[in-house]
Formats: structure tokens, sequence, C-alpha cells
């Protein structure tokens, strides 16, 4: 196996099994995440913290208006300033439109075109819109859900994706996901003796790998915290790399394993000055990445290999043989309630049951209804059948009284249509992102800020709030060189102010 092989596949990714026993040989002082006792007060006490997060990423651009955020006063046709946008956009039973696509997608009650959710910091009443119908009918994750108005001003997805995922600006080196910084937590704090990784990013076709690499960005932490990145559409390829074929094809993999550990000790034995070992991340790295190799037995036992066979969707008439964001989400259920190695964060990003018109699951420039209808109503069904519902006890499947669902993307759309067409343009300008179970319980149930009539935000939680408030919602502190400064919420003046603001704003919990 190639250097570069190990470390793509299960190296610095998943190094659990031995990073927390060589960690606390060195000089790092205080764990990750680890609350000052001054900032205890402003802390979720932890029976009310998120023991898992699930977080969706709809790629591409949700548009909001037909899905999580409709008001029906805005933009009729009667508005004298913003005639026939937002939701009315398309609403109309022509091609394109969104009564046509209702139709289309079989949706009961094609004459409703929402359903009461709460009211904004303007006063208007927000509905759930009708490509959100499953969510009406189940008031039990309705009455736990909390969104939160965002809004910057970075339209193409190069720049917004890696935002969104990291809540800092493409180029600044601190950059991490959120899945790094749950896995940093727990190696910091892992006796020794787990194998699989705490967090899972699952990539899927179609998206480009810059933007990926976002999701699993490790920042200024240690390779270490890297999260296992597994492309579901090329999982039978890493399968195989984990049972380490061409290794056991030679013969017993024990003394390839124990050669490795001579070759990486001679090596590590080179970087000493004066006798001691020189503090280097890179070999650091390849030490980790070497160990964990060895356990890809152990992971292999997590990861098992029916969780890549392929399985159908059926959205909008629409049928795939292979449904990527359902087996994503199928595989993340598996992993966040595994018996014994339960994964702590897993990210699925969602690129629709087929691709929309600009890429992604719903880069709409064009033909936003239809495209919009079906992979969100895709990704509905998938994501509420690992759902426990009222009354349903499974453990095999998740529990919003301990598991945090957050849907996020990284921006909307235009309240407009594009060019005059049935697409709508990239608007980061005044968007939603959902928060559901967890923390949220019915009294967090509401919005945060508010789109005005025009479009845009004109209170909102900015994307590095997002990533701070999923921190606090699991008990980590966000407050470090490798994570966020309080700057990153505007307003606050300390740590503490900032970690309860942002409590507040994100989670709706005053502290």
């Amino acid at each position: 196996m190639q250097r570069r092989t190990l470390l793509r596949a299960a190296g610095a990714a998943a190094a659990a099994v031995v990073v927390g026993r060589w960690f606390r040989g060195t000089s790092w002082a205080e764990p990750f995440g680890a609350v000052p006792d001054r900032a205890r007060a402003v802390m979720l006490p932890p029976g009310r913290q998120a023991k898992r997060v699930l977080e969706v990423f709809l790629y591409g651009g949700l548009s909001q208006w037909e899905t999580l955020y409709l008001v029906r006063g805005y933009g009729r046709a009667t508005d004298p300033q913003y005639a026939n946008q937002q939701y009315y956009t398309f609403d109309h039973d022509a091609p394109g439109g969104t009564r046509r696509a209702l139709t289309q997608c079989g949706f009961t009650g094609g004459t409703e075109i929402g359903q009461p959710f709460a009211r904004d910091a303007l006063g208007a009443d927000v509905e759930l819109g009708p490509f959100a119908q499953r969510l009406w009918t189940r008031p039990d994750l309705s009455a736990r859900m909390r969104l939160v108005v965002q809004r910057h001003k970075l339209e193409p997805h190069e720049a917004a994706v890696p935002q969104a995922l990291t809540g800092r600006a493409v180029g600044q080196p601190a950059a991490a996901g959120l899945g790094a910084h749950v896995q940093r937590y727990h190696l910091d704090r892992d006796p020794g003796d787990r194998a699989a990784p705490w967090s899972y990013v699952f990539a899927t076709g179609g998206v480009a790998g810059d933007n990926v690499s976002a999701a699993a960005a490790t920042g200024v932490h240690p390779g270490a915290a890297r999260p296992l990145l597994i492309k579901i559409n090329n999982a039978e390829t890493f399968s195989r790399l984990l049972g380490r074929e061409e290794v056991r094809a030679a013969g017993p993999v024990e003394p390839y394993d124990a050669l490795m550990r001579t070759y990486v000790d001679a090596y590590g034995r080179r970087l000493a000055w004066d006798g001691a070992p020189v503090r280097s991340r890179r070999f650091a790295d390849v030490t980790i990445a070497a160990g964990t190799v060895a356990k890809s037995d152990a992971i292999a036992g997590v990861l098992e290999p029916r969780l890549f066979v392929n399985r159908p969707g059926t959205a909008c008439t629409q049928t795939r043989s292979r449904d990527i964001p359902g087996m994503s989400l199928e595989a993340a259920r598996h992993l966040l309630t595994h018996p014994t190695q339960p994964a702590r964060y897993v990210c699925v990003s969602d690129t629709g049951l087929y691709e929309a018109s600009g890429g992604g699951g719903y880069d709409t420039h064009d033909s936003n209804a239809f495209d919009t209808a079906r992979n969100f109503d895709n990704l509905l069904r998938s994501l509420l059948a690992i759902i426990n519902g009222p009354g349903e006890n499974d453990p095999s499947k998740l529990s919003l009284d301990d598991t945090l669902i957050i849907l996020n993307t990284e921006f909307g759309r235009t309240p407009w249509a594009q060019d005059g067409g049935d697409g709508r343009n990239h608007h980061p300008y005044g968007y939603v992102t959902a928060f559901i179970g967890g923390t949220i319980t019915a009294a967090e149930h509401g919005v945060y800020g508010a789109i005005g009539p025009d479009g845009r935000a004109e209170t909102a939680a900015t994307p590095a709030e997002n990533r701070i408030g999923a921190l606090l919602a699991m008990g980590i502190w966000p407050f470090s060189p490798e994570a966020f400064a309080v700057s990153d919420v505007p307003g606050a003046i300390s740590e503490e102010d900032a970690a309860r603001k942002a409590t507040e704003r994100v989670l709706g919990v005053t502290v």
C-alpha cells in the first residue's frame, strides 16, 4: 500500500485508536473544548446537552420560499413593490410552476401552500412550505424545530460552502469542520481503547473536492482530528482498501504492520534534539496513520459492508437504483446508534436523488419547483425513516431526546426568478438553517431573526454562530485558537457573553 493511499484511506481520518495516549504524552496542557470554571454558569446543564449530531448539508443552496420559510403576506401579485416574489414567483400550474410540481409529486392538499410554524422577529407568520409536507405530518419533529435566519455576502459555491461548514471564510488557516472539533474533543478524553472514529463525513457524487474538504477540514487541529471521509458513490473502493487486500495477498498483515512500526520508530529517533523528541505535526500524523491502519479490522467491524449496498429511491415519480442520500442517512443512523462505538457526529452531503439543473441537489438555476420538490421530499422521507416517532422506542433509530439534527445549506435562492426563467439564483443575504431535537424542545421551537419583504434578512445569525451553537449544544467550549473567537459572535464582549448570545440565538435557551 502506497503512503499516500495509507494516509488518504484511513490514516489521519480515523486515528482514535492511538492518538489519545500519544497526545497525552505531549505538552498539550488543556484538553480541547474544556469549559473554564468561570464559564460553567453559561453552559447548558449536562442533562440538556446533545449526545450526538447529525448534520445534513443541503448542497447547492435550498430555496427557502417553498420549504422552510414561507410568509403569505410577502410577494403577492398585488404587492406594490415586491410583486410576484418569494413563494409567489412560481405560484402557478404551468410548466415550471410550484403547483404543477405539487401535482407531479402527488402531494396531498395541493391547494394549500403552507402550514403555520412560528412568528419571526418582524412579527410575520412563518409557515412550512408545500415541499416540506412530510414535516406537516410529523408534529413531533416540527414542535422541536428552530429555524435560524442567516446571512453572509459570499455568492459563489466555492466560497459559501466552506464558510457554511466551518464558520470561517476561505483562506483562514483555522477553518475546521464541525466534525474535526467533535473528533478532537473526544480524542483528548479517549481512554485509548477505541478503534472507530468519533466523526464521519459522507460525501457524494457531484460535489467538488474543494467543497467536500471543508466538511472534513482540520484547520490547526492535529491531523488525528480529521473525520473519516467516505465517498458513498465509491464505497466499494473504500471497503477494498479497508480490507487491505493487497497486503493480505502477500501473507499475514502482522509482519507488515511490525515493519511499518519499525520504520516509523526509526524515523522518530532521527527527529530528536539533544536526546529529546522534536514535536512535528507531520510526523505525528504519519505515526497515527500507521497505527490506525493496523487496526483496520476493528474499523471494518463498525463500517459493515451492508451499509454500502445500493438501495433504490423514489421521489416525485422518479426512481433511481442508487439513492445516495438515503444510503448515507442509513449509514449515519447505524454509526450514531452503534452499540459499542457510537459516532458523535456524522455529516451527510445531500446532492439529491438526481442533481438539480445547476449541479448538486438544490442549485436550481432552472426548474426550481420540480427539482426542489423532488430532492427535498426524498431527503425528508429518508431522514424521517431513521428517527423514532411518537411512542416508538427503537434503539437502532435516532431519538430527538439526545440527538441534534441540523439541516444546513450554503445559502438560499433569490426571491425572484433568474433571467425570467423558472429557476432562482444564489442568495446568501437571507436564508435559514434548521435545528431539530437535542437541546431544542417545545420551549425553544420557533424562529430566530427574520427575512423581510424584500427577501433580505433583517435580523440574522452568522455561519460562525451556527457552528458555535452546535458545539455548545454538545457541551464543547468553542473558544480557542483551534476553533472560534469572541469576535465571531456579533456584539459579544467576552467569551462568556459570546457563549450566552450564541446559545440564545441558535438554540433558543437563555442561560
